[in-house]
């Protein structure tokens, strides 16, 4: 796809609820990190306003703010051991835990790791100022990015010398398990740039047994202005999460005789995560008097994991880091106004992972291990692209990157058991070296300032992540050597529109044609223990719109819909004596149809109250390739209403909500391709929170 950066321009101010849009502001886009109007871009992108981001919502994950965007289906587990289940276009819904196939960028760090696994963790959404969505292929300038790209950024501005921001809410479950949250970001000025510090704490019970989480986070960010057009700003994070309890999915049996109960397994073996991790990079801007930027990011990051699995005790400890330079010229083409942008990314990970069996209640000791393995991954991705104005209405983008991935494992554990003299030990180290060019080309086109259309073609590709090539189904060490990288031809038209300053609307259709689509499944000798294969062939199709208007002052109205099409083209595998042959089959665990309604009023004559009434639903998904079986369609509405005003100089806001307003018990997640049919993750009931936020 043609975008590396997409967005409201930074300058969008935040709204609080009590200042509801009576018209929406334009939109200023970013390709390549280069300010382009949203006319002139020619892929289908979103952005998200602190207003939709945080107004009297839990701030627990990014399913809260990404709900009005078509195209993406980002699902809460209730399981803090697993993150969310993230996917755009289909792509990142075959991930166990953690992001793939999506790429995670906070303050232009990435929080996508070399091999395409993003993780969420020490993201705190309290601090989040607008978030930028871009859906589809990203590759040509992103690289290992089949779905496209998430760009988070927090706005250290301070509008004073010194202002506090503070946020607390308390919430209870139906069955009497409570959570809380609190928060705080304090913004300062830095000579002629600022400085944000901001801490928060998650204390979770979770509704499920089995299922609590303690989250402490730290983060600070700074932009400091320079002369002659310089800039430097820095980011440091970091996170402290002690407990994070795995739940694991039900059968439907468990489901049906108590939906808040935890897998068996997942509590004999206390299964979920303990980690710390840190993070720090440090970002230089010039920019030119011709229009023209340049800048270089370099970043660290850090990350020390305990994870009591089912199969195994897991110790990983991660270290990260990379470095990225983008420069933007314009200059002409002929008659034609033209922007160059190029650039080159390199990021590079060490892994070193230890998994222990279990030898009775503890899995601690040397003896114990099953496998010990230093793993690498390094990724180099030069990048050029070049915008064109063909005519005051029309605008071309192309755009080519090659990626450069190499995999390298070193098995330790044969090593420490050669004086055993034991033939059956193999040295399981090896290297794999995945490689792809990635195309893009794009038009778009604006017959009047009210109507965009465009149009685009892109290739992408994903490699599988060091997790998903480590856990081979023959349960040896070493990286699986069948697994192959996911690629694909993307397909877009789209239009978008602005017929009156209180009204705004999308549509888009796509086509994926995948080939070696990266699907999961799990063995009934290792329950709970995800791998992979690929698939031959798939295709897929789909429908996104959204609308978003305020019909008369006070009162806002917001529609997005997204229709999924996901079929195997060429798909077959045999396990012992039977041949499965998938040919036309929906790909397992996509729901079809995926709806988001938000009704938002100011009630007349009362300016600083307001509601919200926001309905989610989702059709039924297929759980199995090669079974019937199907989780249900479900609806789910969220009440919440709040107050805004002055008291004593202070800004005070407190707000109330109801989530899962009817008490609907559904299955919020799915674990397509599960083994002894533990496919289904329940949602909570009816639960209820309270809050406050200080300004």
């Amino acid at each position: 796809m043609v975008l590396a950066g997409l967005s409201a321009s930074r300058g969008l101010r935040a709204q609080q609820p009590d200042t509801l849009r009576d018209t929406l502001p334009a939109i200023v886009v970013s390709a390549t990190r280069a300010e382009r109007p949203l006319s002139r871009t020619a892929a289908a992108v979103a952005t998200v306003t602190r207003a939709d981001i945080s107004a009297a919502r839990p701030t627990w994950g990014l399913d809260e703010a990404l709900g009005g965007v078509p195209g993406v289906i980002d699902i809460n587990r209730y399981n803090f051991s697993l993150d969310q289940r993230l996917s755009i276009r289909g792509f990142g819904a075959r991930a166990a835990f953690a992001v793939r196939g999506v790429k995670i960028l906070v303050d232009g760090i990435p929080q996508s790791l070399p091999d395409g696994q993003g993780q969420l963790t020490n993201i705190d959404l309290s601090e989040v100022d607008h978030i930028e969505v871009e859906r589809g292929s990203a590759s040509a300038l992103f690289g290992n990015a089949t779905g496209g790209v998430i760009s988070i950024w927090t706005d250290p501005t301070a509008p004073a010398p010194l202002t506090e921001d503070a946020r607390v809410v308390a919430g209870q479950f139906d069955g009497g398990r409570t959570w809380s949250k609190w928060s705080s970001s304090t913004r300062a000025r830095v000579g002629e740039g600022s400085v944000m510090l901001t801490a928060s704490r998650l204390s979770y019970q979770g509704e499920r047994d089995h299922s609590a989480a303690d989250q402490r986070d730290l983060n600070a960010r700074l932009h400091l202005p320079l002369s002659d057009g310089w800039s430097v700003a820095a980011v440091a994070a970091y996170g402290d999460d002690p407990r994070a309890d795995n739940p694991g999915a039900l059968t439907s049996a468990e489901m049906h005789a108590n939906p808040d109960s935890a897998a068996p397994a997942n509590l004999s073996r206390d299964a979920g995560k303990a980690v710390s991790q840190g993070q720090g990079g440090v970002t230089v801007r010039r920019a030119f008097a011709n229009g023209g930027e340049a800048d270089a990011t370099v970043y660290g990051f850090t990350r020390d994991l305990n994870n009591p699995q089912t199969f195994a005790f897991i110790r990983l400890k991660r270290f990260d880091y990379g470095a990225r330079f983008t420069a933007a010229e314009p200059f002409a083409l002929g008659a034609f106004p033209q922007v160059t942008t190029f650039g080159v990314d390199f990021q590079r990970l060490r892994d070193d992972r230890v998994n222990f069996n279990y030898v009775g209640a503890t899995a601690t000791a040397d003896t114990s291990r099953q496998l010990d393995q230093l793993e690498h991954v390094t990724e180099v991705g030069p990048f050029v692209q070049s915008a064109v104005t063909l005519t005051p209405r029309l605008t071309t983008t192309a755009g080519l990157r090659y990626d450069w991935v190499s995999f390298q494992v070193d098995d330790r554990l044969v090593d420490s058991i050669k004086a055993l003299t034991n033939p059956i030990y193999l040295n399981d180290s090896g290297r794999r070296l995945m490689r792809s060019l990635s195309g893009s080309l794009g038009a778009g086109f604006a017959p009047s300032e009210q109507l965009t259309l465009y149009g685009n073609v892109g290739s992408s590709f994903e490699t599988p992540t060091t997790t998903e090539l480590a856990n081979r189904p023959d349960t040896v060490g070493g990286f699986n050597p069948a697994l192959q990288p996911q690629r694909a031809w993307n397909y877009e038209l789209g239009a978008r529109g602005e017929p009156d300053p209180r009204v705004r609307w999308s549509a888009a259709v796509f086509q994926a044609d995948v080939k070696d689509e990266l699907v999961p499944f799990q063995e009934p000798t290792s329950p709970q223990r995800v791998f992979y294969r690929n698939a031959g062939a798939a295709r897929h199709r789909g429908l996104e719109l959204s609308a978003d208007a305020t019909p008369v002052p006070g009162l806002r109205v917001g529609v997005t819909y997204t229709y999924s099409h996901f079929r195997y083209v060429s798909y077959q595998f045999t396990v012992g004596p039977n041949t499965y042959v998938l040919d036309g089959r929906p790909v397992a665990g996509v729901p079809d149809h995926w709806l988001r309604a938000l009704l938002s009023l100011h009630p007349w004559g009362t300016r600083s109250a307001w509601m919200e009434l926001e309905t989610l639903h989702s059709s039924s998904q297929l759980l199995s390739d090669t079974l019937a079986t199907r989780a249900g369609g479900w609806w789910r509405s969220d009440l919440r209403v709040g107050w805004g005003g002055d008291v004593g100089g202070v800004r005070l806001d407190p707000f109330f909500a109801i989530e899962n307003l009817f008490n609907h018990r559904y299955v919020a997640s799915v674990t397509p391709n599960a083994a002894a049919g533990r496919y289904y993750e329940p949602a909570p009931g009816r639960s209820f929170y309270l809050g406050v936020e200080l300004h």
